[in-house]
């Protein structure tokens, strides 16, 4: 695949355009649909856990009114008396009883029962005709307690108590209170949203409540088995979600049925959308690549084979194009290139002639550089015949800076141009005689430095003719110093000092040539070309004391002759 994609300038476009065009496009989508489901499952946690809180309150104060209530018609006199004659006196029980319950008539009912089980005043329609056994159940659970005594019914809804007691402890009979299938729903109206639903458990998690009756026992022992399994409560079919909270008080457990917005089927059905979307999205995201990438190649292929044609010589290749954008005036320029190519080697041919000619018309008057040499000789050997050495001495030195100057090689050692220095201050003694005097200060670690040739030869002559040159008492001194792996040259004179506009050219970045010292403007090119701007001639001046001229070189010895083809 890799070797497919750099094989074709086409194929890179073609990728990287179907890649920029579906992955946001596909990452956008699913971050989307993640985020939607998060969000959606938050909100709805939410909303559960405020009903859930809701249903709980009203629940656990509905309990502890039915519990006071109960608690106070066990203990009240009027109870006590009655049901100590046998339960005479019905109609003032009745009335009382009517009296204190009548807060909760609606959502349960109160029953009093004799010692023998047998229910004797009510405040539903009727009486009960079966009697309560009083060696399980509820009724049991209120003898054996001064509290009251509540649990699930046989059926759905919760069943409580109270014992009768004398204050002797004889039980006399029971109050019983007993909350409804539809008593629960009464209470629970209005707390929590129609669609979710509300199961209660016993502190056993058998079923006290649900809202959809229904389904009641098969959900209450599908959570009574994942709670055993420590797995998530989903229900029996796993498309609900389930928020739980125990109420400490009772012992009893309510819990809120809350129905999944994304559930499988739900999922299914939206992943399929998503994946026929994605499909439709590929396809287009394939035809505008492919069309896209063979619209920007087409010029580019034929571009590519216009160059093959030139690099086979053909150069009156030319190529058609009507396109406007930069692949048009990619084409204009290319046929404007071969055309100019085309003249200008036609150009370079003619030229090339003429050069040739020209070489030709100057190698027939070069001079031979041996006819200086022996005329310089001869001028030597003139002046030794005719007794003046100083015609000698110019003639020697005059023919070594020669020989020096035409010889190949760029770079020497410092040593060796230190020796040219000594010929040109030989030559110069003769004129200015004992006017100045030169001393070279260099220790011998540098002296297998290399440097340009005839690097040092302008300076000391700018020193001499443009400094010392008047004096009586000139003097000039050339020092190496090494800083920072960098060769610092400087030759230092006692003159009149560079004028200020001379030495603002020198110092400058950009050098422009100063007049009346070509000798260091041409130093200081030779210097930037080899080494680069970091090197090159840095002066100082101070009129009427002196100036002092710096060369900064880079340090490189004698083993790098060879590499920097020197002629040592």
């Amino acid at each position: 695949m890799r070797a497919w994609i750099k094989r074709s300038f086409k194929n890179r476009i073609f990728i990287t355009v179907l890649l920029v065009a579906l992955l946001p496009l596909l990452l956008c989508a699913v971050l989307m649909i993640q985020i939607q489901i998060k969000r959606s499952e938050v909100e709805l946690a939410q909303q559960a856990h405020v009903e859930l809180d809701s249903l709980a309150s009203t629940l656990t104060e509905a309990l502890k009114g039915v519990e006071t209530i109960t608690q106070e018609l066990a203990t009240s006199t009027v109870v006590r008396s009655t049901m100590r004659r046998g339960g005479s006196d019905s109609r003032i029980l009745y009335q009382y009883l009517f009296r204190s319950t009548n807060e909760f008539r609606n959502v349960a009912q109160f029953d009093i029962y004799d010692e023998s089980g047998l229910c004797r005043y009510t405040t539903a329609n009727y009486l009960p005709n079966e009697a309560l056994d009083l060696d399980w159940g509820i009724l049991y659970a209120a003898s054996h307690t001064v509290e009251f005594a509540l649990q699930q019914n046989n059926g759905l809804g919760l069943i409580g108590a109270s014992a009768i007691r004398t204050f002797d402890g004889t039980i006399l009979g029971y109050l019983v209170v007993t909350i409804g299938e539809d008593g629960l729903e009464s209470l629970f109206s209005g707390k929590y949203n129609s669609v979710n639903h509300v199961i209660l458990l016993d502190p056993a998690w058998r079923t006290a409540y649900y809202s959809q009756s229904v389904q009641g026992l098969a959900a209450a022992n599908a959570l009574r088995e994942q709670l055993l399994t420590g797995v998530p409560l989903t229900g029996v079919e796993g498309e609900y979600n389930f928020y739980v909270t125990d109420m400490e008080e009772s012992g009893f457990t309510l819990i809120l049925q809350q129905p999944r917005t994304f559930t499988t089927a739900v999922m299914r059905s939206i992943y399929t959308v998503s994946g026929i979307i994605g499909l439709l999205c590929l396809i287009l995201c394939l035809g505008c690549a492919w069309v896209l990438s063979r619209h920007l190649s087409k010029p580019v292929y034929e571009l590519g084979a216009a160059m093959g044609e030139v690099e086979k010589g053909n150069y009156h290749v030319q190529l058609e194009t009507n396109r406007a954008d930069e692949f048009g005036r990619l084409t204009s320029t290319f046929n404007r290139m071969t055309r100019e190519y085309l003249l200008n080697l036609e150009n370079s041919v003619q030229r090339q002639k003429e050069l040739n000619e020209t070489q030709f018309r100057m190698m027939q008057a070069q001079l031979n550089p041996h006819f200086l040499y022996n005329t310089l000789d001869s001028m030597k050997w003139l002046g030794v015949t005719q007794g003046v050495p100083q015609v000698a001495t110019l003639a020697t030195n005059l023919a070594t800076i020669l020989r020096a100057s035409i010889s190949e090689g760029k770079f020497v050692m410092l040593q060796q141009e230190l020796e040219l220095i000594d010929r040109y201050l030989d030559i110069q003694s003769i004129r200015f005689g004992d006017r100045f005097t030169c001393e070279i200060d260099i220790d011998d670690h540098f002296q297998s430095c290399l440097v340009p040739k005839l690097v040092l030869q302008p300076l000391v002559e700018n020193a001499i003719i443009h400094g010392v040159e008047g004096r009586d008492d000139g003097y000039i001194k050339i020092i190496a110093q090494e800083q920072d792996g960098v060769l610092l040259l400087t030759v230092s004179d006692n003159g009149r000092g560079i004028p200020e506009e001379i030495l603002r050219k020198l110092n400058a970045s950009d050098k422009q040539e100063p007049g009346g010292h070509l000798g260091l403007y041409n130093v200081d090119r030779i210097i930037r070309l080899h080494y680069g701007d970091q090197y090159g001639i840095s002066a100082e001046s101070v009129q009427g004391e002196g100036s002092r001229v710096q060369l900064r070189l880079p340090i490189q010895r004698e083993e790098k002759n060879d590499a920097e083809g020197t002629d040592s």
